[in-house]
């Protein structure tokens, strides 16, 4: 039988920062006058994150997840970051799928399981060629991100792309972040004092983590 090649979708080293935004109307308007326009429209992103029982792969703070972005369904692995205070930078390997439940049982036979489940509205944003003329600009995506706990953007690109945009946007490498939305989300049920679960839209609460 030939071999058939798999079309990783995105393979590198990511570099990105969160940053929380409570205000999107202000910063939508400083995206659009610093030349960002909108490339995917707002659309519910739903994770599910696949740990062993011992959650080694949390342990390595690695990433093992299946995503449904609009009516897409992508199969994610990340690495470990690297050291860094203000940048988390890691091996990124993501593959576009059509079977979710096949590979979602094909991951449970190898020891995986869901583990958590956290959900976004998400639109994603890049520089217009005719507006901005800054290639670092150009470099950097920026993902609005309307989640159960707050917004949220994600700036992705070079260390250095990345303190260019978010100074023009308004803000400091002060206010990076590097935690996970899992991280973010467990900080959020402490302060608030109720019980963690997953970090889903009200809608979505009675439903099993197996939801795919």
């Amino acid at each position: 039988m030939p071999s058939a090649a798999l079309h990783i979708h995105r393979r590198n080293h990511e570099t990105e920062v969160k940053i929380s935004c409570p205000d999107l109307r202000k910063f939508k308007r400083n995206l659009r006058e610093a030349g960002f326009r909108l490339t995917h429209p707002r659309a519910l992103e739903d994770n599910f994150l696949f740990d062993t029982p011992n959650r080694d792969l949390r342990l390595k703070r690695s990433l093992l997840r299946l995503r449904r972005y609009g009516s897409q369904w992508f199969l994610t692995f990340k690495g470990t970051p690297a050291p860094d205070p203000h940048y988390k930078s890691r091996l990124e390997l993501e593959l576009e799928i059509q079977q979710p439940r096949e590979i979602a049982l094909i991951l449970q036979a190898l020891g995986f399981h869901p583990v958590f489940r956290y959900q976004k509205f998400r639109s994603l944003y890049a520089a217009s060629h005719s507006k901005s003329k800054s290639k670092p600009h150009a470099s950097v995506e920026v993902f609005v991100d309307e989640t159960p706990i707050g917004n949220y953007l994600e700036l992705e690109g070079s260390r250095s792309s990345i303190d260019q945009v978010a100074r023009t946007l308004g803000f400091s490498k002060q206010d990076y972040l590097t935690a996970s939305y899992g991280a973010l989300y467990l900080e959020d049920c402490i302060k608030k004092k109720i019980p963690a679960g997953n970090m889903v839209f009200p809608r979505f609460s009675k439903r099993p983590l197996t939801d795919f």
